[in-house]
């Protein structure tokens, strides 16, 4: 209880002193007496009520934070007195915040929202004796409670009967359907019923009061200030009451088909208006600025929302599978893939809150541990029995389900991001078949493979530790191979030319006689241009693929050599690895220049030639900071795939190293690229929409972010595949 009080203060504290720009210069004598002559205590309403809210928590907490034997009546004037002068030193430092509007009246009423927090505790005591949110058992009614206290806030019940008439319009008048609202609000109530259960099916309560609520809701929603009603509205009360009662009432164990129905209603609600626009992107990395700016009865019945989904979720994931590991983890990077695709919406405004709202709430949401659940069979049997764990080593989920979900749903996001406008138009015009989604699985498959290939490769290093200097070559060119193969059967043939290049060796080996009298006979042997020109763009492929899995396999071999030796003490993995790279590096070095010959000193494609910059590290040019490019995202990607540590340090090393590689990147090409009669970088010739329109350096390195993290992302994912 004490961590949950402590949460809610640092909520206070992060929401009075938001956005947190001091200036000094604000606290002059004017300002402070402003501050001072700001006594009188009706301010706008909803100042009054957010000031309210805001320390409802507060009182509540801070008396039920306490032990049973220290709740008396001086308990309570200690914490009303503490309460009263942490509102008061917050409005002395807003003062000195230029956007803030500091006010001694915003002090009463925080002190009258600690008294409703007593109240309201008192109330909860008196009627529900059992109901505390700190215990595990209520998380599902406090979940409902958030339901109610989106459809109705703010609480202000209105007689005007214009008021009524407003809200009426939208349903009448208009009539307009909206599919994602509907959607929501079918899986609101289903999840409300859901979660009330128990209090319905109690002898005290008739069970008439979810259909009555529910229903009742409608127009006592037209009475309450600032609301109205719409088609949606009605038609999902009266769908969740026929889907409830037809087929949910008398089933308990619904936490995975209510789950699985609200990811869906979340997706569809986030991503309903598709407005999709190649300009103006922005990523808000401000916690919470969307709840603490605009207006506040619009921010605070959001945030309600917002609790009530997320918090939702959170509960019926951790109760559906709770032998799942890093459950908040998948949620997490859901709703972060969400946010990042309403980047580019014009109708929405992505930002870094709802990501981290998962995993704040995932710190006070928990399921009742041994929690009883009837099967839909035994639905009606009297003795509930406890759910069996799942078994972790199936071989159907583990290697053959799980890997056909993912790439069948990489795929599809891969077939809806290359159609949103924006995306740069050779992406676009990669694949065949007009990027249909048939074409796009051959390209996922090639993708994990990459991944795939590095622990494969290792492995045969590892059964096999001789003549490294021959195998480690062969298994990288076969390995590439098949990447080839995998490539050809989604790609058009002009998306390879530009990678590899044009088909010119035999040119040169008949005009040039640059491979002499030898080379003139395997011409006669082999006459056909076409077969010379396959050829050329499989080596051409291969010189440019090749350096990064070997980089790859030269990092994931000794990381794998530690593990499998079990080698303790810091300074002997020190010298185990240090003699593997050494070696390693030997054997893979003369292919690497064999790689950069090809690649870059003979290429066919000006692609290379004009954006890589000329000068650069030890005189390579920017390839060199291209390859530390190659080798920052190997050595970050197998880190890690291999190590233990948990999964928000990996997270920040890959944002760290996002960061250096944006500088490598821009070291490594040209400042000025003259192409198509226009001037810009290269940077910007590979992450921009068009040849057209300019991006500026936000939008370039946001894009740059997501790239580097979508590699990374694919590569651990493909290495874990095979361990799978």
């Amino acid at each position: 209880m004490r961590k949950i009080f402590a949460f809610f203060i640092f909520i206070i504290i992060y929401g009075s002193l938001f956005p947190f720009t001091f200036s000094f210069h604000e606290g002059s004598v004017e300002q402070w007496h402003i501050f001072l002559s700001s006594y009188g205590p009706f301010t706008s309403l909803g100042d009054v009520l957010g000031n309210i809210a805001l320390f409802v928590p507060f009182g509540y907490l801070g008396i039920e934070s306490m032990r049973p034997s220290l709740r008396h009546r001086p308990a309570y004037l200690k914490i009303l007195v503490s309460g009263i002068l942490f509102a008061l030193i917050l409005q002395l430092i807003q003062v000195y915040i230029p956007s803030r509007s500091a006010a001694i009246a915003d002090v009463y009423w925080n002190g009258a929202g600690i008294i409703t927090g007593f109240i309201l505790l008192n109330f909860i005591k008196k009627h529900f004796p059992k109901l505390s949110i700190t215990e595990a058992v209520n998380t599902p009614v406090i979940l409902a409670s958030f339901w109610l206290l989106y459809l109705f806030f703010p609480f202000i019940p209105t007689l005007d009967f214009q008021e009524i008439k407003n809200g009426l319009k939208p349903l009448l008048l208009s009539q307009t359907f909206h599919g994602d609202d509907f959607l929501i609000a079918v899986s609101g109530w289903l999840l409300f019923a859901h979660f009330t259960r128990d209090f319905f099916d109690q002898k005290h309560l008739n069970r008439l009061i979810l259909p009555l609520l529910s229903i009742m809701s409608l127009p006592l929603r037209l009475v309450i200030l600032n609301n109205s009603l719409d088609l949606s509205d009605v038609m999902a009360v009266g769908v969740a009451l026929l889907i409830w009662f037809s087929f949910l009432k008398d089933r308990k164990n619904m936490e995975r088909p209510l789950a699985c129905l609200l990811l869906i209603s979340i997706a569809t609600y986030s991503l309903a208006s598709m407005d999709f626009s190649p300009y103006g992107w922005h990523f808000s990395m401000i916690p919470f600025s969307g709840f603490l700016e605009g207006d506040l009865f619009s921010n605070t019945k959001a945030l309600f929302f917002k609790l009530f989904l997320f918090g939702s979720i959170l509960w019926l994931v951790k109760a559906g599978w709770p032998y799942v590991r890093l459950k908040t983890v998948w949620l997490f990077l859901f709703i972060l893939m969400l946010e990042v695709i309403q980047i580019f919406m014009a109708s929405r405004s992505a930002e870094i809150t709802d990501p981290l709202l998962i995993l704040l709430l995932s710190i006070i949401i928990q399921v009742k541990k041994g929690r009883q659940i009837q099967t839909q069979d035994t639905a009606h049997s009297k003795e509930p029995y406890r759910e069996k764990p799942e078994k972790s080593d199936s071989s159907l989920n583990k290697r053959l389900l799980f890997p056909l979900c993912a790439i069948i749903f990489a795929a599809f996001l891969i077939s809806v991001v290359i159609n949103i406008p924006g995306v740069p138009y050779n992406v676009r015009e990669l694949f065949l078949l007009d990027g249909m989604f048939i074409s796009i699985i051959p390209f996922v498959l090639f993708i994990f493979w990459f991944g795939m290939s590095i622990p494969l490769i290792s492995a045969q290093m590892l059964k096999k530790p001789n003549r490294h200097f021959i195998r480690l070559p062969l298994l990288v060119l076969g390995a590439g191979l098949i990447s080839y193969l995998l490539l050809r059967l989604s790609v058009t043939m002009e998306a390879m030319s530009d990678i590899t290049g044009s088909s010119n060796i035999l040119w040169f080996v008949t005009h040039h006689h640059i491979w002499g009298d030898f080379g003139l006979i395997l011409t006669k042997i082999i006459p056909l241009p076409s077969v010379w020109a396959a050829l050329e763009n499989i080596v051409r492929f291969l010189v440019l693929f090749s350096p990064m899995t070997f980089i790859l396999c030269l990092f994931y071999y000794t990381g794998a050599l530690v593990q499998k030796y079990d080698i303790q003490g810091l300074s002997n993995k020190v010298k185990l690895m240090s003699i593997s790279l050494f070696l390693n590096t030997i054997y893979i070095l003369p292919w690497l220049y064999f790689c950069k010959l090809i690649a870059f000193d003979y290429t066919s494609t000006d692609n290379l030639n004009e954006l890589i910059a000329h000068d650069g590290f030890f005189n390579l040019g920017g390839g060199g900071y291209l390859y530390l490019l190659i080798i920052l995202l190997s050595l970050n990607s197998v880190w890690i795939s291999q190590s233990r540590y948990q999964w928000t340090i990996k997270a920040l090393s890959i944002f760290v190293a996002g960061i250096l590689g944006w500088f490598l990147l821009n070291l490594g090409l040209e400042t000025e690229v003259h192409k198509y009669g226009l001037i810009f970088s290269g940077v910007d010739f590979l992450l921009g929409p068009d040849r057209q329109h300019k991006l500026d350096q936000s939008t370039l390195f946001m894009r740059w972010i997501i790239l580097y993290t979508g590699c990374v992302i694919t590569l651990v994912w493909g290495m874990k595949f095979n361990l799978l």
